[in-house]
């Protein structure tokens, strides 16, 4: 019986010209969809994609973070010690040491 139906709404949606790409928008579409709604869905092929990109999302917005904390720390500890230079600065040598230690890229 379900094999039956999943080629019916094949078939309907072949008739009514819907592509698996597509959600299509026709009258005849409202009839598919009823019929079949999570079989022509776009959102029905995968989350794959979508999972992606929200990790990387946050991973960047993580880094992102890190890497503003220590460029601030490291603009003060330049500020209170008076020179750039991490040996006759103290403080700026170790904020750069606890930023290395936290893969914070040189260019930050």
């Amino acid at each position: 019986h379900r094999t039956t139906m999943k080629y019916a709404c094949v078939a309907i949606a072949l008739l009514s010209g819907a592509s698996a790409f597509t959600v299509p928008s026709t009258p005849a579409s409202s009839a598919v969809k009823q019929q079949c709604p999570s079989r022509l869905s776009p959102l029905f092929m995968g989350r794959a994609a979508a999972v992606r990109a929200a990790t990387k999302g946050k991973t960047d917005a993580k880094k992102a973070k890190t890497n503003g904390y220590y460029g601030k720390k490291i603009i003060m500890a330049v500020k209170q010690g008076g020179s750039p230079d991490p040996v006759a600065n103290r403080q700026l040598g170790e904020v750069i040491k606890a930023a290395k230690a936290n893969s914070v890229p040189t260019d930050n």
